[in-house]
């Protein structure tokens, strides 16, 4: 028979993450603001900023992350 997963584990490694002195305070304000939110449109918008995120790293790894006309990283204005 299947396991079922625990329904508090999203919620115990939350309050991990918020409790940490090393998670930057960008993610705990991510964190907070996201378990505020509908479950699934959150996960679905993480989702989206990861494959960007994901890329961007990998850009910058490579060299050739884009560069604004002072040769500083560009700004994303939104």
């Amino acid at each position: 028979m299947p396991r079922h997963k625990d329904s508090n584990a999203w919620f115990q490694k939350a309050t991990k993450v918020s409790e940490d002195p090393a998670a930057s305070d960008w993610l705990k304000t991510a964190l907070a603001g996201a378990v505020n939110r509908d479950p699934v449109n959150a996960a679905g918008d993480a989702e989206v900023l990861h494959k960007i995120l994901e890329l961007r790293a990998e850009a910058a790894l490579e060299g050739r992350a884009p560069a604004g006309a002072n040769g500083k990283a560009a700004k994303l204005v939104v």
